[in-house]
């Protein structure tokens, strides 16, 4: 199961910020983005549903860079989807940690390039 997160404009960003604050901005943000994909993998493996430990394991394994700023977790596992749409406790822990760390991974990044003027 994978759970997407889009965020539109990012090449136009991308290109605004090479001129600005150069490849080394880039580089920092791409090392936030990937600390905050780890630590939802983390927060949404520790609320996820427990049987075999399988799913969590699946979900703490699972985050990899795509390109530069661009990371995904998730799980392979079948049941993964079901249990984030349809387990009566724990239902969304995947989109719930994403929504949790939200502002402050946007905060962080906006840290970044502040910075940078």
């Amino acid at each position: 199961m994978k759970i997407n997160v889009n965020i539109t404009g990012v090449d136009t960003l991308t290109k605004k910020i090479e001129g600005v604050a150069g490849q080394a901005a880039l580089d920092n943000a791409d090392k936030i983005t990937e600390t905050y994909t780890r630590k939802m993998a983390n927060e949404s493996a520790s609320s996820a549903p427990v049987d075999s430990g399988d799913l969590r394991a699946s979900i703490v394994a699972s985050p990899r860079k795509l390109e530069q700023g661009v990371w995904e977790y998730g799980s392979e596992l079948a049941y993964a989807k079901r249990q984030e749409y349809e387990h009566s406790t724990r239902k969304g822990f995947i989109r719930k940690s994403v929504w949790n760390n939200r502002t402050p991974y946007r905060n962080a990044i906006r840290k970044e390039f502040t910075q940078w003027k």
